[in-house]
């Protein structure tokens, strides 16, 4: 049994056999519309580099590559600032958003308490839950 198609090509067999990747298809459109920030910006700075340097191009890349190689480098970059901050934005913003979420609950026990719709005992109930669920620990979801 082959482990590889064993088949000769169509056409002429001497020809070697060139992939390459076209920026203009609409193949190349799709994955350049479906491209994060940095993979879009990574494009953008190895176009500049092969228009504005293209001595700091290696000997017998192709435009391909360099596109190809800022894109990949843009994503990689991307991912590792979105993981680093997320890693350090995230608690902040999941602090500040509990801390505002308990200042609007806070307000509305008061303006209860003062129109009299609600009794000071259970205003200052209603109180010391709001703060025991803001300060706790948010229960975790079912896995």
């Amino acid at each position: 049994m082959a482990l590889k198609n064993t088949a000769p090509l169509e056409g002429d067999a001497t020809r070697p056999l060139k992939v390459a990747f076209n920026w203009v298809t609409a193949t190349g459109a799709n994955i350049l519309r479906t491209l994060p920030l940095g993979g879009a910006a990574g494009v953008v700075a190895a176009g500049m580099v092969l228009w504005f340097a293209p001595k700091l191009v290696p000997a017998g890349w192709s435009a391909e590559a360099v596109l190809s190689l800022g894109m990949g480098s843009g994503v990689v970059l991307h991912r590792v600032l979105e993981m680093l901050l997320g890693w350090l934005l995230e608690p902040a913003q999941r602090h500040l958003g509990a801390r505002f979420e308990a200042w609007l609950r806070i307000g509305k026990v008061e303006r209860y308490r003062r129109r009299g719709l609600i009794a000071e005992e259970e205003a200052q109930a209603l109180l010391e839950r709001i703060v025991r669920d803001d300060v706790g620990p948010k229960p975790r979801g079912r896995r």
